[in-house]
């Protein structure tokens, strides 16, 4: 048996064994959660860290996105800007007004004969735009005035139409445009229209002879002939000089007078200045169209005729020179000076526009393939010597330079 002192020695004992167990797995715990917080922490901080760097990569990125959206709009803006439709006043008064070069100026006015259709005030620009069609098919070089003439002649039924309302030095302009092979059926139809409109029957002496020039150079006089009011038109003893021509000309064909022709020459050397055809190609082949070779080559052989009816203005023109050589414009065989002199006198009689614009075509058409870029190196270098002289000496600016 064991005493009270004993048994409560051990209990005692006991419990402090438990205590003494029970601190120690506290102290297990405790130790381990310090160790669990503490990881806890690091990955708080861990976790803060890459807050913060997601934060700071958000910002950038709205930043980024920001500027997108700018550009977005900036690019959305140049689209619309790009695909609005100009309307036929907009594109007038940006080809009148505005500084284009050439090609600029070839794309609105295609633009425009695409949709001028469909415009309803084509009418009343129609004088402004057949002068910068004219202007830009006289002026501008090959490649840009097919451009025009290819949309022109896919409605030019619709714009003749148009055309035949306007004055008749427009008209000329336009027919004098059109003048070349090419363009023959062209010519003739806004001819035709010009006598059936009935609208030639109120042209002045002067717009009388050129139309009735350009219908006796295109062979369409005897479709008219026989129509009373065309003979009676141009039968009026007040339209002098175009009654002449039609007299002459109608007496010379039924009797083959060699004296009907020599009066039919003498009129037209007599209004040379104001006659379109004379501008572009030398008299003789004009009337090649009309009279026979011989009785040309006759008249013009015969010296006492030609001191006779010739102007001391007048040029022989060879017809198969262009009209720059024929006014002694030719690299073979010329100096500088001699090119120079040739171009002055050019000038007086076309203007400075067309003389550069000449020079130009002549540099754009052998710099198109390399071999003629070689072969023609010599020719290339004196027309761009010339252009570049041309522009130092007359420009001011009032019409755009022709660039290489």
């Amino acid at each position: 048996m064991f005493s009270k002192e004993t048994l409560l020695e051990t209990i005692t004992m006991q419990l402090g064994q438990g205590l003494g167990e029970i601190e120690s797995i506290n102290k297990k715990q405790i130790k381990s959660l310090k160790t669990e917080i503490e990881n806890r922490d690091q990955q708080i901080r861990q976790l803060k860290d890459k807050i913060e760097e997601l934060q700071s990569k958000i910002k950038t990125l709205n930043k980024v996105n920001y500027n997108l959206k700018n550009e977005r709009k900036v690019l959305l803006k140049e689209i619309s800007k790009r695909n609005k439709k100009m309307d036929f006043t907009e594109g007038i008064t940006t080809l009148l007004c505005d500084d284009l070069t050439n090609e600029e100026k070839v794309k609105i006015i295609v633009y425009l004969l695409k949709i001028a259709i469909k415009e309803e005030n084509v009418e009343e620009y129609i004088e402004e735009f057949m002068q910068i069609i004219s202007e830009a098919i006289m002026n501008f070089d090959y490649y840009q005035s097919r451009s025009i003439k290819r949309e022109l002649k896919k409605n030019y039924v619709f714009y003749h139409q148009l055309f035949l309302k306007v004055p008749a030095k427009k008209l000329r302009l336009v027919l004098y445009a059109y003048h070349s092979s090419k363009m023959i059926d062209m010519i003739k139809h806004l001819l035709h229209g010009l006598v059936q409109s009935g609208r030639l029957y109120s042209y002045k002496d002067e717009d009388a002879l050129n139309i009735l020039l350009y219908i006796i150079y295109y062979r369409k006089i005897k479709t008219y002939q026989n129509d009373s009011r065309f003979q009676l038109f141009y039968k009026d003893n007040g339209n002098d000089f175009s009654n002449k021509v039609y007299n002459f000309y109608s007496l010379y064909s039924v009797k083959r007078n060699r004296a009907h022709f020599i009066e039919f020459v003498e009129v037209l050397e007599e209004k040379g200045d104001c006659i379109d055809l004379l501008k572009v190609e030398m008299i003789q082949y004009i009337l090649k169209r009309i009279f026979k070779e011989v009785e040309i080559e006759n008249y013009y052989n015969v010296e006492k005729n030609i001191k006779k009816t010739t102007p001391k203005t007048y040029r022989y023109r060879h017809p198969s020179y262009s009209e720059l050589r024929n006014f002694g414009y030719q690299i073979t065989g010329r100096t500088d000076e001699q090119r120079w002199l040739a171009l002055q006198e050019f000038i007086e009689s076309y203007g400075l526009q067309a003389t550069a614009n000449e020079l130009h075509k002549r540099i754009r058409l052998k710099m198109g393939r390399e071999e003629d870029r070689k072969r023609y190196a010599n020719a290339i270098g004196k027309w761009s010597y010339d252009l570049n002289r041309l522009k130092e000496e007359y420009y001011e600016n009032d019409f755009p330079w022709p660039e290489n």
